[in-house]
């Protein structure tokens, strides 16, 4: 059976000081997709190697179809970043290159899947690799889904251009605070320079000048302790996040994506889908790796 909700993009080890965890963003999606109780599945490729095996075999833990999860070819190994942590949680991220997951390979069997589901989920870092912007490309032609674009701004992969051209073939585009404002700065001046909005007129504004460069009108802005804020049309809501211990932050955008993207297929009211995700979010960073098990009070509303 297809899954409901597909999503494209890495899968490896975050290198953490707590030790190593199975993450990359859309594999993140999918297992928090998981435990919301959709069915989820990955589009990916891991190295023939036992860090490959492990990798899948955690994916089977937690429910993840790997159906579409290939083996690279020789000398690509499964994907590894370090991660440095600062006083406060926040991850600073060196990716490993050459990586299994800069050469996905996307058969018709999966088009034909994608075409059938609820959702589908790709992001910017995959997009490093010309292998892979092709083979999205053929994903993105598919009919059927909402397609959530998640931009993820890690130097050195982090191409504007290249991203503004990804985002316009999304439905729904998500990004933290500090990614809307270097994104609408560089569409207005052509700089790519740090600029973070600090209130809810200027969250807006930035929405509404990536929108009209792209053609995408719901626009969905993280911002950390802060809570989060969707800009759809014109009209922003927002919602506050709730007060946590932060351990670590990886992954916590990432099940915040997941409510978000199982709310707005359902056409939930839209500041209930921020608060919702917004309490995803805060959990997993009050604990060490990106998928940790998630309390039942917290899926509840979305199943």
């Amino acid at each position: 059976m297809p899954a409901e909700f597909y999503a494209f993009g890495e899968i490896l080890w975050d290198c953490l000081p707590s030790g190593k965890h199975a993450g990359g963003a859309p594999f993140n999606v999918a297992a928090h997709l998981a435990q919301i109780g959709v069915s989820s599945a990955l589009i990916s490729c891991v190295g023939r190697d036992p860090l490959g095996d492990e990798i899948l075999e955690v994916a089977g833990h937690k429910r993840v179809n790997v159906e579409f999860v290939t083996r690279a070819r020789i000398g690509l190994p499964t994907g590894t970043v370090i991660v440095t942590l600062d006083e406060h949680g926040n991850g600073t991220y060196e990716l490993v290159r050459p990586a299994a997951w800069d050469e996905i390979r996307v058969p018709k069997k999966a088009l034909d899947a994608v075409s059938k589901a609820r959702a589908f989920i790709y992001g910017s870092l995959a997009g490093r690799s010309p292998y892979n912007l092709d083979q999205v490309d053929h994903l993105l032609d598919v009919k059927g889904p909402m397609k959530f674009f998640d931009v993820n701004l890690r130097p050195p992969f982090a191409d504007p251009p290249l991203v503004m051209e990804l985002a316009k073939r999304a439905d729904v585009l998500k990004l933290n605070d500090g990614e809307v404002g270097r994104l609408a700065h560089w569409v207005r001046t052509g700089e790519s320079i740090p600029e973070t909005p600090r209130d809810d007129a200027s969250i807006a504004g930035d929405c509404q000048t990536l929108a009209e460069a792209t053609g995408v009108y719901r626009v969905c802005v993280t911002r950390a302790e802060e809570g989060a804020a969707l800009w759809d049309r014109g009209k922003l809501t927002t919602a506050a996040a709730p007060y946590v211990e932060v351990k670590d932050t990886v992954g916590a955008g990432d099940a915040f994506m997941a409510g978000l993207m199982v709310g707005l297929t359902r056409g939930m009211d839209h500041r209930r889908v921020l608060e919702i995700a917004c309490g995803l979010g805060a959990y997993v960073a009050s604990h060490y790796g990106a998928t940790p098990l998630l309390p039942p009070e917290l899926t509840r509303p979305l199943r």
